[in-house]
C-alpha cells in the first residue's frame, strides 16, 4: 500500500485525470489509485484494488461518452465528463492534492489556496479551536452557508454545495459531504498545514 502513496505515481495519477482525454481503464486506474492513496489506514488487497479498477472501468464505458474526435484508434473520454457523471454517485479523488498554496512574498500577505474551500475548511478549524471532529466542522460550514459566504451555495441533504474556481453562472456545484471533508482533512494534514 505504501507503494500507492510514491509521489511518482500519485503525480501520474493526477496528470491523467487533468488531462482533456485518457482512456477508461486510465481513468479507472488513476481514479482508484488516488481515492486508496486518501484513505489512511486501510489496505486493500492487490485483487480487491484491481476488481475496483475494473468497476469504474466498465461502469465507465457504460456511460458512453463521445470520444476524442482526433484520436479514432483508441477509445479515449474525457476525465472532466467522466467526473462530472460521477457526481453524487462515485467519490471523485480531489483534484488539489498537488496544488500547494502560494508561497507569501511578506510575513503580512496572504495566503491564497487554488481550491475555494480550504480557507473556509481552516477557519472552520479554527472556530471549533483546532479540532478535527467532523460533524462539529459541517456544523460550522453549514453555519457559513447560511450566512451567505463564499464559496458556499446552498444546505441539500447530501451535503453543502459550494463553487469552486472555475464555476460560472448556471454550472455544476462541488458537494462537500462528512466523507470528503474527512479526505480533505486527511490531505491537509499530508500538506502539514494542520
Amino acid at each position: 500500500m505504501t507503494k500507492l502513496k510514491s509521489k511518482t505515481i500519485l503525480k501520474r495519477a493526477s496528470h491523467i485525470l487533468s488531462q482533456e482525454f485518457s482512456t477508461p481503464k486510465d481513468i479507472a486506474w488513476a481514479w482508484v489509485t488516488l481515492l486508496l492513496s486518501q484513505e489512511e489506514g486501510r489496505r486493500d488487497s492487490e485483487e480487491k484494488r484491481y476488481s475496483r479498477i475494473a468497476e469504474f472501468e466498465a461502469w465507465i464505458l457504460e456511460l458512453n461518452l463521445p470520444n476524442d474526435p482526433k484520436n479514432t484508434h483508441i477509445n479515449t473520454v474525457s476525465p472532466e465528463a467522466v467526473k462530472n457523471s460521477a457526481r453524487n454517485i462515485f467519490e471523485w479523488p480531489h483534484e488539489y492534492i498537488f496544488e500547494s498554496p502560494a508561497t507569501p512574498k511578506h510575513p503580512d500577505s496572504k495566503i491564497i489556496y487554488n481550491d475555494t474551500i480550504t480557507q473556509s475548511i481552516l477557519d472552520a478549524l479554527k472556530d471549533a479551536n483546532g479540532s478535527d471532529d467532523r460533524v462539529a466542522l459541517m456544523a460550522i460550514l453549514e453555519g457559513y452557508a447560511k450566512e451567505g459566504k463564499k464559496p458556499f451555495a446552498s444546505i441539500t441533504k447530501e451535503g453543502i454545495q459550494w463553487k469552486g474556481s472555475n464555476w460560472s453562472e448556471g454550472g455544476n456545484y462541488n458537494l462537500l459531504t462528512l466523507k470528503s471533508l474527512n479526505n480533505r482533512l486527511a490531505n491537509l494534514r499530508k500538506k502539514e498545514l494542520i
